[in-house]
């Protein structure tokens, strides 16, 4: 008898938790909760925004600045690093190419992907620790019935078993 083969729901994952070395530094935040336990429920659709915009492995630190409503992806270390406008390109495209997927894992405290975490520094001082990476917000407001979670969520049971229960309600709907 024929069955059908039943496909996994499509999670996009920040590249850099799967083992990619795409990090600013040239490094990896290899998660292995993603790697082991969420790779086996779903097809994981790797995404960096940083590296996918442009940006070169290694590159120059940039951090969200300016203001809380509106950042600026500005050099950590060289504030005459200015990416936002290259940031914002791509976030006027990308999400449209992501529009299949039932959920998002990103990564904490980065000023593209971070979810709840990314700081906001504003004339120098750490204005905000709970703002949204500029890609991560693009994702949110283009589909706000996306199940998301950061990384640093995965470790709790309930809001990973939330995050897997959304993803499935999303991908059967």
């Amino acid at each position: 008898m024929f069955k059908p083969e039943i496909q996994k729901p499509l999670v996009g994952v920040s590249r850099c938790l799967l083992g990619d070395a795409v990090r600013y530094d040239g490094k990896s935040k290899t998660n292995q909760i993603v790697l082991h336990q969420l790779s086996q429920l779903f097809e994981l659709v790797p995404v960096c925004p940083e590296v996918e915009a442009g940006l070169s492995i290694p590159r120059p630190p940039v951090q969200l600045t300016g203001s809380l409503e509106n950042p600026k992806l500005i050099g950590r270390d060289d504030p005459m690093i200015d990416v936002t406008d290259l940031m914002q390109r791509y976030c006027a495209k990308k999400p449209a190419e992501l529009k299949h997927l039932s959920g998002f894992i990103f990564k904490s405290r980065s000023p593209s992907c971070g979810l709840n975490s990314a700081p906001v520094f504003i004339n120098g001082q750490l204005a905000s620790e709970t703002s949204r990476g500029i890609f991560a917000k693009t994702m949110c407001t283009s589909y706000p019935d996306l199940a998301v979670i950061e990384d640093s969520e995965l470790e709790n049971k309930v809001l990973l078993h939330r995050f897997i229960q959304l993803t499935v309600q999303i991908h059967i709907s």
